[in-house]
């Protein structure tokens, strides 16, 4: 092809800017006892070896070895058998394990070559009826083993392009379209596959002090699920054929092309607005969440000092008691809707991070610790501790990276059926009971004290009745019974997302209704006013302070409230802009989405719109579940 279109078509210079870096001997040999079959990946200084175990016990196995200069087109040499043997020797006693060198692998040898490995991708790939696909348009170094597959993806691609309506009679523009089609579709991809294999040699070859000091670190934390859904990274973008139905088989990654729309490249915008937005947030809260004044009575009577017998916990309770006395004793109308208001938007967000901490994929989070941060939000003000979680829960979704499995999503059924009681003896009924106007004020401050560690209760029903249960499962679940089920996880994933739905269903009208009494009381009255009661924006993000001690412990509240519930719309934003990423919803779902939480805020209440986006977002996980699922 190059010779039939030159001079002219493909640049002069072209193969003279080929580079060549390593060297490479690949060999197979027979079996050998010591060496424990897998993959084995050593990392050398300027060389590094791949090991793998074949049909019939055999291995393959690569030695690469750095040149001393990188050499270009017609300067690379072509080697020799003495040339490979004068390799081998010089690497015989390198250690691929504890037990077996390189030299008694070289040794068992049945077939093996020395050869330089190119890597490049070429301009162009055609010329006129004539296509070159695989190492003669995109070469490769063999290490990530995608050499082979892009060589298969290009041929999908070209299948595709000359079996479409634009290509149905083969004439020779119809023919130039397509491999044109072709190149276009696939040399993106290419070029990053053929720059993720240098790297990765590199890192093995440890070429820099800083990758020799790097690249065994990560080699060592990187799990068997890191490097395999790295290794997916590199798959799910693969071409298929679209006229050959492809065969059903269970996975948890999905490819692009099972996605409602393709996954988007541009990472560092819902991440960079997710970080920025909630940084914002955590400022401003700081700015205007000032320290308070503690009043000296709750309700007009003297505090109770003594609630559990240690003294530091209970100075805590009364201060918090003293604060809480303001909307729920002090007589002032407003501040008491404003807090009943608040409750809810509480109980939304309790829910979202308790269940959030319980995916598979939060394991070993900061965010998984839920109950912690609930806790402090408790001491530290939600308006302050909800921005921070939001944003480390942005951090921890960088370094999840682009690929996860639909498995990560999965809550444990027992964890559902736990928090439900978790939730309405944990916070529902403790807050009923603070809410409630005893006329006994000492009640009310035990009652008012008990309601504050409430994270701590939710987080104790919901991990001991899981617990609980799930020994309760597997005693009861005979073997041959226990196996069926564990052939049929999504039978388990629809019970969970049935008993989610009920959760979010239920949580999102009552916290509605709330809202809307709320609303309908302040509007109602005629000594009360929306701004009265909840503030207005530009009051809050002021920072102004009223004198009186009261009235400043009423506007803390409600900027507290504010701040939570602004913290809690960035994320639910963020996390639409996430799905889009990661090409689980449509530009328009993304958009449709974003403008409903908005539009609902005032409508619905914050609480209501949080707990219907989180069914909402539990909803498209499972869309994206059903689409790869088959062993159901």
């Amino acid at each position: 092809m190059w010779r039939i279109a030159s001079p002219g078509y493909f640049p002069s210079d072209e193969w003279s800017r080929v580079p060549c870096y390593y060297k490479c001997i690949f060999g197979i040999s027979r079996p050998i006892e010591e060496l424990t079959q897998g993959s084995h990946y050593v990392y050398n200084d300027k060389f590094s070896y791949l090991v793998l175990v074949g049909p019939g016990g055999k291995f393959y196995w690569f030695l690469f070895v750095k040149l001393p200069v990188t050499l270009h087109g017609n300067d690379v040499p072509r080697y020799t058998k003495v040339d490979e043997e004068k390799l081998a020797a010089q690497h015989a006693s390198d250690q691929i394990t504890p037990e077996v060198t390189f030299g008694q692998l070289y040794g068992a040898r049945t077939s093996s070559t020395l050869t330089p490995l190119h890597e490049h991708v070429f301009e162009k790939w055609h010329y006129k009826r004539i296509i070159t696909i695989g190492d003669a348009a995109h070469k490769f170094e063999p290490l990530t083993g995608h050499g082979g597959n892009s060589a298969i993806e290009t041929a999908a691609s070209l299948v595709n392009h000359l079996t479409s309506d634009e290509c149905s009679d083969w004439t020779n523009a119809q023919i130039e379209a397509a491999f044109s089609a072709v190149q276009e579709e696939r040399l993106q991809r290419v070029q990053w596959l053929v720059n993720d294999a240098h790297k990765t040699q590199q890192i093995q070859a440890m070429e820099t002090p800083f990758l020799a000091t790097i690249g065994p670190i990560l080699a060592r934390l990187s799990s068997t699920q890191t490097a395999l859904q790295l290794g997916a990274r590199k798959v799910v973008g693969a071409t298929r054929i679209n006229s050959i139905p492809v065969p059903q088989r269970g996975h948890t990654i999905p490819f692009n092309d099972e996605l409602p729309s393709q996954p988007l490249s541009w990472t560092w915008l819902p991440t960079g607005l997710g970080a920025i937005s909630q940084a914002a947030i955590f400022r401003l809260a700081t700015q205007i969440l000032g320290p308070l004044e503690i009043p000296t009575t709750f309700g007009g009577e003297p505090f109770i000092k003594c609630y559990t017998g240690v003294r530091i916990v209970d100075k805590i309770l009364t201060t918090l008691v003293a604060v809480f006395g303001v909307p729920l004793a002090s007589g002032n109308v407003a501040a008491n809707l404003q807090w009943v208001s608040f409750t809810p938007l509480l109980l939304s967000t309790t829910l979202d991070w308790t269940l959030e901490s319980y995916r598979v994929g939060s394991r070993g989070l900061f965010t998984s610790f839920s109950s912690i941060f609930s806790t402090i939000y408790q001491l530290k003000a939600v308006g302050r501790i909800a921005p921070l979680y939001h944003l480390i829960s942005v951090c921890e979704s960088v370094f999840g990276g682009s690929i996860s499995p639909v498995t990560d999503r999965l809550i444990d059924k027992e964890v559902v059926e736990s928090f439900v009681p978790g939730i309405a003896l944990g916070y529902i009924v403790p807050t009923a009971l603070m809410l409630w106007p005893f006329k006994n004020k000492a009640t009310w401050q035990r009652f008012t004290a008990l309601w504050q560690p409430f994270p701590v209760y939710v987080g104790l029903i919901t991990t001991g009745l899981s617990t609980i249960l799930r020994e309760r499962r597997d005693r009861d679940t005979p073997q041959h019974k226990h196996l069926k089920e564990s052939q049929s996880p999504r039978k388990r994933n629809a019970e969970t997302v049935s008993l989610l739905r009920s959760v979010y269903a239920v949580g999102t009208v009552a916290t509605a209704l709330v809202h809307m009494y709320m609303l309908y009381r302040t509007a109602s009255s005629p000594n009360l006013s929306f701004s009265g009661v909840f503030g207005s924006i530009r009051y809050l993000v002021s920072g102004a302070s009223p004198p009186d001690p009261s009235d400043k412990i009423h506007v803390f509240l409600q900027r507290d409230m504010f701040l939570n519930a602004v913290s809690v719309l960035a994320n639910s934003i963020y996390r639409t802009l996430d799905l889009r990423r990661l090409g689980y919803i449509t530009n328009k779902e993304a958009l449709t989405t974003s403008l409903a939480v908005l539009v609902a805020q005032p409508v619905l209440g914050p609480a209501a719109t949080h707990i219907a986006f989180l069914g909402w977002r539990e909803e498209m996980f499972m869309r994206i579940d059903r689409r790869i699922s088959t062993n159901y």
